[in-house]
């Protein structure tokens, strides 16, 4: 009996992945654009609860784990929402459901027999939705950090003039997150590229506090100790101002009104 549920799901496999049809207006941008993709993955889905209704509990819960891996691959992909993809792995089962239904009355399937194989369908499909939430949130997650590194290494991003020379252009307000990621990747980068010469320019930086003021300051005194020579530039006078009233101690490095001026001072264009 299970194997005839089974082949009825199987056979009519591309007539229930078409007949979906939940929030049109959910389905737009990414999803949208890969409309093909998706109705490839509702019949992935519906193969799959049609080959569990024949194996056991623990060979289904294999072949539902190795699937789910995959699925929420593509959902994140598509940048498909948790719960419209969730309601689509429930639709499925009211509609293999009346087919359960039916062929249990056509087939006079005796009660008990009828309601295990019921049971057992509605833990596939409970498992199923376990399954793409948690690997769905944490792939989401994954990608997310991976996005946030990308931007995090751009608000901080050094422009290597020449192989000896570097500059670190900072633009727009610096919060403790940022400056740290500042400290760390000046470090690094002036490290792994063995920089003569850091500058640390400032003209896009609209207010220095005492937290940017000190965060700069340790930057400074990093470099220095793995022999790096650092210079600042754009310290406009409202800036130079503010620092001495910080009491921030910069004398021992100097500073320029300007990027260009800090390049001619270290003999940019003799290298």
């Amino acid at each position: 009996m299970r194997e005839l549920i089974s082949e009825k799901v199987i056979s009519q496999k591309s007539q229930l992945r078409e007949n979906l049809r939940l929030h049109k207006e959910d389905y737009q941008g990414n999803i949208a654009n890969n409309a093909e993709d998706l109705v490839q993955w509702r019949g992935d889905l519906i193969e799959l609860y049609a080959e569990t209704i024949v194996l056991d509990l623990e060979e289904s819960d294999k072949k539902v784990t190795e699937w789910g891996d995959k699925a929420s691959d593509f959902l994140v992909n598509i940048q498909m929402p948790l719960d419209l993809a969730i309601e689509e792995i429930r639709y499925y089962r009211n509609m293999i459901g009346e087919i359960i239904r039916d062929t249990g009355e056509k087939e006079s399937l005796p009660i008990r027999d009828f309601y295990d194989l019921v049971s057992s369908f509605d833990l596939v499909v409970d498992q199923v939705v376990e399954i793409i939430s948690v690997s769905y949130m944490k792939k989401y997650n994954q990608k997310m950090y991976a996005s946030q590194t990308e931007i995090n290494e751009l608000s901080v991003p050094i422009i290597e003039i020449t192989e000896s020379v570097a500059v670190l252009p900072l633009v727009g307000a610096i919060d403790t997150a940022r400056a740290q990621l500042l400290m760390d990747h000046a470090l690094s980068e002036s490290s792994n590229n063995d920089y003569d010469y850091f500058i640390i320019d400032v003209s896009g930086v609209p207010v220095i506090d005492t937290m940017v003021a000190d965060q700069i300051f340790k930057v400074i005194r990093g470099l220095k100790l793995i022999g790096v020579e650092v210079k600042m530039s754009g310290v406009r006078p409202e800036i130079a101002q503010t620092m001495v009233q910080l009491g921030v101690d910069f004398e021992d490095t100097l500073s320029f009104s300007s990027l260009h001026r800090a390049l001619d001072y270290i003999g940019f264009g003799l290298k």
